[in-house]
């Protein structure tokens, strides 16, 4: 038998191989690489207005943000109220009615309030002061006020706003306080059941601009007291610093402007008081401005570092009483 020739496993030499496979690699002439020609994905410009934009958006995020926050927060620069109320009339010997009204309409008392009467053979026993207090702490830091006011002879009426004390806790706002001011005023006339005319109104610091919107809605009142009022609360928000950057006229919505509100009384505040009260600056020494208006209230303003602690507050204040009871009576 003869045998197979036999076929070599690995034909041509090491040296063709490795020319073929270079040629295979090797791309035909005039051939170009579709890759080489592609332009980069993303442009170094292209990156640098992506940055600024991302830092401007997040710059409006930030200020709306802000401007949210002072919005929603804005409150807490014109109130300062405290839940606690440490002390009573009780604590300072006067009797007194702990009051709970404006009920919702599901028997919840909204307000809360002192009634102390006054003595039965007083000479003013029969006209009441409502008293609105400045919008700082509770009924407890007016406490020394109230019985001053109360040693005159009439009865006192003064009540927390909501937030304060023991009314119910919520966010005051001009409007509620408003509202709640319009509460006190129908407690009185229509569970009290008093005259309207016998109610005199009466209100210190940001409690004098309630005390007059009062007035407004309620013209029966024959009389109103001003103690030191607040000036209008977007002025001391403006004068801020630190509130320069935010657009307040758009944000700030409680303005608690009294002058307008005097205006459609009938009253105006001559110099130097108007100016005193738009500033919010005090005289060097108490300064009294008893005025009467033709279809308003009898108005009595009272300026000054301490009114109640001047000798003059509690005789002034007791002959603009009488004179208010001797013109209604």
């Amino acid at each position: 038998m003869s045998a197979k020739p036999s076929t070599p496993r690995n034909s041509g030499s090491k040296a063709t191989r490795t020319a073929e496979r270079r040629s295979a690699r090797t791309p035909p002439p005039g051939w170009q690489d579709p890759l080489a020609q592609q332009q980069p994905l993303v442009s170094g410009r292209w990156l640098l207005y992506a940055l600024l934009a991302v830092v401007g958006f997040a710059a409006i995020s930030a200020y709306l943000t802000l401007c949210l926050l002072f919005y929603q927060g804005q409150w807490q620069v014109v109130f300062h109220p405290s839940r606690a109320v440490a002390t009573t009339p009780a604590s300072l010997g006067l009797r007194y009615d702990d009051v709970r009204f404006d009920y919702t309409g599901t028997g919840i008392a909204q307000l809360n309030g002192w009634w102390i009467p006054a003595e039965a053979n007083a000479l003013l026993a029969d006209r009441t002061i409502l008293f609105f207090h400045d919008g700082s702490g509770s009924l407890a830091n007016v406490g020394e006020q109230l019985k001053t006011l109360h040693s005159l002879g009439a009865n006192i009426f003064a009540f927390d706003y909501r937030g304060f004390g023991n009314s119910v806790n919520d966010h005051p706002s001009e409007s509620r306080v408003y509202e709640d001011a319009d509460a006190a005023w129908n407690y009185l006339t229509d569970i009290r059941h008093l005259d309207p005319k016998s109610i005199v109104l009466y209100g210190s610091g940001l409690g004098a601009t309630i005390a007059v919107e009062a007035a407004v809605r309620h013209r029966e009142s024959p009389a109103l007291v001003l103690e030191n009022p607040a000036p209008p609360a977007l002025s001391l928000i403006e004068a801020d610093s630190r509130t320069h950057l935010l657009p307040i006229q758009w944000l700030f919505r409680d303005r608690f402007e009294i002058m307008p509100k005097l205006q459609q009384l009938g009253l105006v505040l001559g110099e130097p008081a108007a100016g005193l009260v738009a500033s919010g600056k005090q005289p060097a020494s108490p300064i009294i401005l008893n005025q009467a208006a033709a279809n308003g209230p009898r108005l009595l303003v009272l300026l000054g570092p301490s009114p109640t602690s001047d000798p003059r507050y509690r005789p002034t204040l007791a002959e603009f009483l009488r004179d208010v009871r001797s013109a209604t009576h």
